[in-house]
């Protein structure tokens, strides 16, 4: 469901892409997930840690991504265009100001534990330091969870190729 988190939440750049950063909506909405890749390197449990919890994506996690996409943004400016090529993507910028950056990130991080408290039992950091156990899990309601996420994400490939076809008309 990982790539899934980017697509709930796209529909923000696509919509007002001069306040929404999509690398910082992209980066910040999947990468928490990495710790669960960390956990399955290292043979430890799969459940969420840490950084599945209001409190890592509310302090440490958008400092530390902002500043990093925000570098990233001035530093490799050409080659992200040329990735946003590939793709089919064109948007009219690439640099946005520290505070965008910042703010993509805080949504990112808070969108991806908002779909996940409802979905993951085993979910013991939620909230951090207050709880030892997801008290939102909803058992097999949270099914209606994933179809929301789903019909985001297709409504960002609708975007998506509405742009595209919005840039050939206009050429």
């Amino acid at each position: 469901m990982t790539p899934l988190h980017f697509g709930a939440i796209a529909p923000l750049h696509f919509r007002r892409p001069e306040r929404f950063d999509i690398i910082a909506l992209l980066y910040s909405s999947t990468l928490v997930d990495l710790e669960l890749l960390y956990y399955y390197l290292t043979e430890n449990h799969l459940n969420h840690g840490l950084w599945h919890s209001y409190f890592f994506v509310l302090t440490i996690y958008p400092v530390m991504l902002s500043l990093f996409i925000y570098v990233m943004e001035r530093s490799l400016e050409r080659t992200i265009f040329r990735i946003y090529g590939f793709f089919r993507f064109f948007p009219e910028k690439v640099r946005y100001s520290f505070k965008t950056v910042y703010f993509c990130c805080l949504i990112g991080g808070l969108s991806h534990i908002f779909f996940d408290m409802w979905t993951h039992e085993r979910s013991p950091y939620i909230l951090f330091p207050f709880y030892k156990e997801n008290p939102f899990w909803i058992g097999e309601w949270s099914n209606i969870i994933y179809a929301l996420v789903i019909l985001f994400s297709l409504y960002t490939v609708f975007l998506w190729i509405r742009q595209k076809s919005d840039l050939l008309k206009g050429q």
